[in-house]
């Protein structure tokens, strides 16, 4: 019994969870689409999308301390409500200015369900199962990028741009109607959750913290990883590679199916092996792999197989290490696990927004600039997690 409630669980928070990365990803192969409908410049388009994850990344630290003070139910039914509203404004958008602000909308409230979904586990398990739950939904909720890229690929090639928004707001639709009667609230407010206000003063107390500043850093530069793949390449697509919108998405897909991959060896292994184990395993795989996309460019190849197949490697790494990441985040102090969360998230956010805005902003004439900061954010992944950890013990064995 107790399994088929986790069963209902796992699905319910993947779809609200999920909300967010479709939101991302499903306009990846569209950016040249947008490009063209408004002729808008790169810089200009690929605000739609990194504009998008920095409003995600500002609702977190809102959605995490609110999701403490006055539980977790309403604020994923209020984000629900936001993202329905944003998605059908870009359908609507007359002009890019529009669009721009329908994605920020759009990615405000579909960050309720990532922070949320998070905080609701950590609730209800210690900290390793915190891990393996999480490992678990994150299994099902990558579907949506794994499965967005293609499906938005197909969309613009067969029906037009304003569609993949269409399928957006269905699904938030869709998760609106099933969370209502299943999301039961998990969280009850201690002394340390009194005032919505004391949640924002404990963000200070965690960016002291080096483990939380290592686990929040390699989620960050992680997800730099795929956003500079999300934020780059679909121009060197069409304009290096003679690629379309639609290969791009089946690129993509294979990029993301081995995320999946590796957040399911993770969810399987992390009880028995350890999170912080996990972690050093796969942010050392995914900067070796991201640097091997930059040494390959360097070396002078040139073609799309050269980001995917080590992005393949890379995206597996990744998978291992984030859920792992993630709840070590939420679990520094369980009694403020929503700020935790929105604090973890808006610096994933923010970070990985701003490796992707500068690869839309890099030189397209070759690939070389793109695959550099690849191997420049795998890289720094590691190197934050690591040296934070070895902080952290200094700190740890000092004497009081």
């Amino acid at each position: 019994m107790a399994s088929s409630r986790n069963l209902k669980l796992i699905i319910v928070l993947s779809l609200i969870a999920g909300l967010g990365p479709i939101s991302i990803h499903v306009i990846l192969p569209v950016l040249p689409s947008i490009k063209s409908a408004f002729q808008a410049s790169n810089a200009v388009t690929q605000l739609t999308l990194t504009l998008g994850v920095v409003a995600m990344a500002f609702a977190t630290i809102t959605f995490g301390p609110a999701a403490d003070r006055y539980g977790r139910r309403p604020i994923v039914v209020f984000g629900l409500i936001l993202f329905i509203g944003g998605s059908g404004l870009c359908v609507w958008s007359p002009n890019i200015e529009t669009l721009i602000l329908g994605r920020l909308v759009q990615a405000f409230g579909g960050a309720a369900g990532i922070v949320v979904s998070r905080a609701i586990i950590r609730d209800m398990f210690n900290r390793e199962e915190t891990a393996r739950v999480l490992g678990q939904v994150m299994s099902v909720v990558v579907l949506a990028p794994v499965l967005a890229p293609g499906i938005g690929g197909f969309i613009v090639a067969y029906a037009g741009w304003r569609y993949v928004f269409i399928l957006a707001g269905a699904m938030g639709v869709l998760a609106l109607v099933v969370s209502l009667p299943a999301l039961r609230e998990t969280h009850r407010p201690t002394g340390e959750t009194g005032s919505f206000g004391q949640m924002f003063r404990a963000f200070p107390g965690l960016l002291r913290t080096p483990s939380f500043v290592g686990y929040a850093g390699y989620a960050g530069c992680g997800m730099g990883m795929f956003m500079v793949v999300a934020g780059g390449v679909p121009f060197l697509m069409i304009e290096v590679f003679d690629r379309g919108p639609a290969a791009f998405g089946l690129f993509f897909m294979f990029l993301s199916a081995s995320f999946l991959a590796g957040t399911v060896f993770s969810s399987r292994l992390t009880v028995r092996i350890g999170l912080d184990r996990m972690i050093r395993w796969g942010s050392s795989g995914g900067a070796f792999f991201a640097l091997m996309v930059a040494g390959l460019f360097l070396a002078g190849v040139s073609s799309p197989w050269a980001i995917f197949i080590p992005g393949v490697f890379m995206g597996f790494s990744h998978g291992m290490a984030m859920p792992n990441a993630q709840a070590g985040a939420v679990s520094v102090n369980p009694q403020i696990a929503g700020s935790a969360s929105g604090l973890m998230t808006f610096l994933q956010m923010t970070i990985g927004a701003g490796f992707g805005q500068i690869a839309g902003m890099l030189p397209h004439e070759t690939a070389l600039p793109v695959a550099l900061l690849i191997g420049f954010a795998g890289l720094s992944g590691f190197l934050i997690y690591n040296i934070s950890m070895f902080l952290q013990r200094e700190t740890s064995a000092r004497p009081v």
